[in-house]
Formats: C-alpha cells, structure tokens, sequence
C-alpha cells in the first residue's frame, strides 16, 4: 500500500487542488474597491495572504472598527460560493488523484473551508470517490483548520510519520508542523515561491512531478 515513505496523502483543496486565487482576488478586489482602499496585484496578493484570515483582511486595509470582521468575511464568502464553480482544477488533479487511488493510497482534504462548502464543491468536480475523509471546519471565519487537523490525527490512530500533508501556503507548512506530519508544498497557490521555501518544506512547481515523486519506487527529491 502507498510508497516507501507514505501510506496517507492529506490534501489541502483551496488552492492546491482547485485554482481559484485568481477567482478570490476578484471579489477582494471588488470589496476594496467600493471602500476606495487599494487592490493589490496578484503578485501582492500572495504576499498579504495568511491565516487566520483576519490577519489578510488588515494587511489589505480593511477597517474593522468600522466594520466587523465578520461582516466582511461573511461578504467574500458570498459572493465566492455564488461563482466558485467557474474555477478549474489545477492541472493535474484528476490524474494525480486517480493513479495515488490505485496505488493504494488512502487520500483525504483537509481545508479551512466550511464542512458542507467543501462536500459540495468537492461532489460538484466528480472527486469524492478519491477521498476517504472531507476534513472541513465548522465556520465560514476560517480559525480551526489546526484544530481539525490535530483532531482528526488524535481519532485516526495513524502513525504521523506515514501521513503527508500537501499545500500551497505556509500555513499548510504550520498545521503539518503541530500535526506532527510531513509536509511538501506546490507553488501557483495562494503563496508564492519565496514564501513557499522559507519554510524549508520539499516545493514543487505543479502536481505533476508531485505525481512523480509520490510514484517513485525509492527515495524523495528534496525541492527546497
């Protein structure tokens, strides 16, 4: 079952798995623009970017003494789920999916997204028979993916050392950090490159070679 090294693959979604940083900084761009702050490049964007969310949200201006945090969240998530379903999957996705299946891998997603966002969206690009678990959290403000994460590690009795976490933001890096699991990270996300390696996590430009490196019969390329 699984490689030499792995017999689980914990998947992030947002980012990782469906392409849609450019889709979410069209309607941050939108908010900030009726507000008359500025809009960032999307260059910029990956710089601002972070969890928890509240953290993006002042970085990009937004005036929380002005309007809760919740209130403006609540509005992005909005108008995301309203167009979502016109992003693509990352290139790759079905195939990477379908070859770790039968190779006998046991895959999951782990998201900061809300837990019936994340099954129907998953459901909508055909994929939830690749998965064994949706790992999602319980509100829209996205504060637990962590807390998910240790949990479900906690209940599953899995060996950490098997487990391997795949992302595209530092954040991944830091929830597989308190999980206790391996971590590597793909570029094109919500992060760019340079933060992606100043994790010191194993990066790789697409899923393809992730493709690659998961099927080797020996050893790991270190892509730091």
């Amino acid at each position: 079952m699984g490689s030499l090294a792995y017999d689980v693959i914990l998947w992030d979604w947002n980012g990782t798995l469906l392409d849609d940083g450019p889709y979410g900084l069209q309607i941050i761009n939108r908010m900030l623009s009726r507000r008359s702050l500025p809009v960032p490049s999307f260059e910029e964007h990956g710089r601002f970017f972070d969890f928890p969310v509240r953290l993006y949200y002042e970085r990009l201006g937004f005036d929380f003494s002005r309007e809760p945090f919740e209130v403006i969240s609540q509005e992005f998530v909005d108008a995301y789920i309203d167009g979502v379903t016109g992003c693509s999957l990352r290139s790759g996705t079905q195939e990477i999916l379908a070859l770790l299946s039968g190779m006998g891998f046991r895959q999951s997603i782990l998201s900061a997204s809300r837990q019936d966002y994340l099954e129907r969206m998953v459901g909508h690009y055909g994929l939830k028979g690749y998965f064994e678990e949706l790992l999602g959290i319980d509100s829209v403000h996205a504060p637990g993916k962590v807390g998910r994460g240790c949990e479900w590690m906690r209940e599953s009795g899995l060996d950490p050392a098997r487990v391997l976490l795949i992302g595209d933001t530092r954040h991944d890096a830091e929830v597989a950090g308190k999980m206790g699991v391996t971590c590597w990270l793909l570029e094109g996300g919500h992060h760019p490159a340079e933060r992606l390696r100043s994790t010191g996590c194993s990066c790789f430009p697409n899923l393809d070679e992730i493709r690659e490196a998961l099927a080797a019969p020996v050893g790991f390329p270190s892509r730091v």
